[in-house]
């Protein structure tokens, strides 16, 4: 169950990083809101995480900024959508 929870939470992140990504022409904005998520979190449960939480968390972070450096790629490659 957890994996399916890790594989979801994963791929949900990268899609909506490469959509905010695409929408706002900053190839970076999803890892600001990630890092902006995370803070908020820690400041909010005062860093009392269990280890799925850390790990949902790690690809959270894994799918943001990885949306972030296919947006890069694409930009650097050419295609016209994404410039």
């Amino acid at each position: 169950m957890i994996m399916l929870l890790a594989l979801l939470a994963l791929i949900v992140s990268f899609g909506a990083g490469f959509i905010l990504n695409m929408l706002t022409k900053f190839w970076m904005s999803s890892g600001v809101v990630f890092v902006g998520l995370f803070i908020y979190i820690m400041l909010k449960v005062g860093g009392s995480l269990q280890l799925v939480d850390w790990i949902l968390l790690l690809l959270v972070a894994f799918g943001a900024f990885s949306s972030a450096f296919a947006i890069r790629t694409l930009k650097s490659r050419g295609f016209r959508m994404f410039q």
